[in-house]
């Protein structure tokens, strides 16, 4: 099935903006610096609602919300290519935040994510402000498909998602390290196609006020203090990040009769020549969620030779540093060369979870590809569903069936085949 192709919109800044059936006025509009006050109130003081499903960190929760970490939030969105961050008004006050995280308009998806003010929660805002960013998604932007993990615990999220429309494709084994610790989450998904020919807004607004997009300007005026505060985000994201690229600087390896040599993202082709779906074993298609994917989200991986033939690559697209996941991919000349590529596949997951301490790997397999599904079963993956609407780079759909494994069921002999690769030189 082909899809039409819209052009995704210039990096700017929007207003949007419908009236909710019960009459409130809900605005999404870019964040400020001066929302801080109330960003840091709300927050605060919504705590035990909130932290339990948020991203992990080593701060505390008031240390996490001081005027210098907003000014990072808001520097990072209005900088990333990839994220777009909003404001959720209601009759003209601060009442949360929704956002797209990880958007590829090759792929046509994103990710979203929401929270709300406890104050306007339990009704039909939520719904409404997500429904207004996902109509915004699929045509302004020109996406096709949207997901949205959700903790299992967070049962009032998922009941919204399920209001909304979204479907369940898939339960992720500790896909997110949130509230202290990786939890298991269920990823929701909604594509273009079951979007109602009204659009999504339609459903929770007042019909005799339309959406409106008008154009905005937008404070970007940064202070002596922002800058510095902007600065130290970018040094202090490098510093953190530091030691897992430099483990990732690895040298040629002989694994049995291989010999594994590192690709990486800024590297010749193979890993970044054009592929060919007959050469994919394992897809790796896949979004990363974390905002801070930009920093950490790369491509790195090995071309697999044997006797001086190139039997395929291995490598990881992306790999995160910062979340401490990975996406596998896995490319072969030939399906006689899939032993071999299984064999440094394994080397490479150990590698992962032993020495880049990656706490969870996934991958794409075409839900129609028997062999690359007993691929994935060999290197010890586990089925949690089946991702549908994945758009190729020639505007085809198709669905794919997410595997993954996470480092808590990495076992003991299979860490110890470290031991078995010896760099070359050595």
């Amino acid at each position: 099935m082909s899809i039409p192709r819209a052009h995704p919109e210039k990096q700017g800044s929007a207003d949007l903006a419908a009236v909710a059936r019960s009459g409130e006025v809900v605005r999404l509009r870019p964040p400020r610096f001066s929302d801080h006050r109330e960003w840091r109130r709300i927050r605060l003081r919504d705590r035990a609602i909130i932290e339990p499903f948020w991203a992990s960190s080593p701060l505390s929760w008031e240390a996490r919300h001081t005027q210098e970490e907003w000014v990072q939030e808001c520097l990072h969105l209005r900088s990333s290519r990839r994220s777009r961050g909003f404001v959720i008004e209601v009759d003209g006050h601060f009442a949360g935040q929704v956002n797209l995280f990880g958007i590829d308009h090759a792929r046509r998806s994103a990710e979203l994510g929401i929270w709300m003010d406890s104050a306007v929660g339990g009704r039909v805002i939520g719904h409404l402000a997500v429904s207004i960013l996902m109509d915004y998604a699929f045509t302004t932007l020109g996406l096709y498909r949207l997901t949205a993990p959700i903790c299992v615990d967070n049962l009032p999220a998922a009941r919204g998602a399920d209001r909304i429309g979204f479907v369940r494709e898939a339960t992720m084994k500790k896909s997110f390290a949130a509230g202290g610790r990786r939890k298991d989450h269920i990823l929701f998904a909604m594509t273009a196609d079951r979007v109602p020919g009204g659009g999504l807004t339609a459903r929770w607004s007042d019909p005799s006020t339309p959406v409106v997009l008008p154009v905005c300007s937008v404070d970007r005026r940064i202070s002596p203090r922002s800058l510095t505060t902007g600065c130290r985000y970018v040094l202090g994201t490098a510093k953190r990040l530091a030691p897992g690229r430099t483990a990732l600087q690895a040298a040629p390896a002989h694994v049995g009769g291989l010999i594994l040599r590192p690709v990486h993202a800024l590297s010749p082709p193979p890993l970044r020549r054009p592929r060919r779906d007959d050469e994919a074993v394992l897809e790796g298609v896949w979004q990363p969620s974390s905002p801070w994917a930009g920093w950490s989200g790369h491509a790195f991986g090995y071309r697999v030779e044997k006797a001086g033939r190139h039997l395929g690559t291995v490598g990881f697209e992306p790999i995160d540093l910062v979340r401490r996941d990975a996406t596998l991919r896995v490319d072969a000349t030939g399906d006689d060369n899939h032993p071999a590529l299984l064999q440094a596949a394994e080397w490479l997951l150990d590698r992962a979870f032993g020495v880049l301490k990656i706490e969870r790997v996934q991958t794409g397999v075409d839900s129609c590809n028997a062999v690359a599904a007993g691929f994935a079963k060999a290197l010890g993956l586990t089925l949690e569903g089946r991702m549908r609407g994945i758009t190729t780079p020639d505007d085809r759909l198709r669905d794919l069936d997410l595997w993954a494994k996470v480092a808590d069921i990495h076992s003991d002999s299979e860490t110890r085949r470290l031991d078995h690769a010896t760099p070359v030189g050595e």
